[in-house]
C-alpha cells in the first residue's frame, strides 16, 4: 500500500489536515484569542453611529416625531447599530469570511430598512429594501473577503 495512502493528512508542507493557504483560527492563548492591534476596533463604527445618528434624527424630524422623540430614536439606533458594529469588527479574526459577510449583509440590511420605515415608506418596501440590502452588501463583503485573502499570500 502507497505511504500517501495510509498517512492522508501528511504533506510535504507538514503535517496536518489543513491544505496550505487556508484560513486558520485566529491566534489564541490562555485568556481567548489575540485581538488584532492594527487600528482601533471602535474607530469604524462609532463614526458610522454618528452618521446614523445624525441622519436618523433627520428623517425623524422631516417625518412628524417630536424633537425629544426624534433626538431620542436617533440615540437608541445609533448605539445599537455601532455596538453591533463593533462586535463585528473586534471579532473578526475569528468568524469565517462566509459568516462575516453575512453579518456585514445582516447589519447593513436591517439598518438600511429601518431607516426607510423611519423615512415614512410601508414596513412590505422597508423590508424588501433591508433584504435588498443585506443580499449586496453579504456579496460585496464576501467577495473582499475572499479577494483579500487570495492575494495577501
Amino acid at each position: 500500500m502507497p505511504t500517501h495512502a495510509i498517512l492522508p493528512h501528511h504533506t510535504p508542507d507538514g503535517p496536518g489536515p489543513v491544505p496550505k493557504g487556508a484560513r486558520l483560527p485566529a491566534r489564541g492563548t490562555r485568556t481567548g484569542p489575540v485581538p488584532d492591534r492594527s487600528r482601533p476596533a471602535w474607530a469604524v463604527p462609532a463614526c458610522l453611529g454618528f452618521v446614523l445618528f445624525l441622519y436618523t434624527v433627520f428623517l425623524a424630524h422631516e417625518n412628524g416625531f417630536s424633537e425629544a422623540g426624534g433626538w431620542l430614536l436617533g440615540l437608541v439606533t445609533a448605539a445599537v447599530a455601532t455596538g453591533i458594529g463593533y462586535l463585528l469588527v473586534r471579532e473578526r479574526n475569528a468568524m469565517i469570511p462566509e459568516v462575516r459577510a453575512a453579518a456585514y449583509g445582516a447589519l447593513a440590511g436591517s439598518t438600511l430598512g429601518f431607516l426607510h420605515s423611519v423615512a415614512g415608506g410601508t414596513w412590505l418596501r422597508s423590508l424588501g429594501i433591508g433584504l435588498g440590502f443585506a443580499v449586496l452588501v453579504g456579496l460585496a463583503s464576501y467577495n473582499l473577503f475572499h479577494w483579500n485573502e487570495r492575494h495577501r499570500h
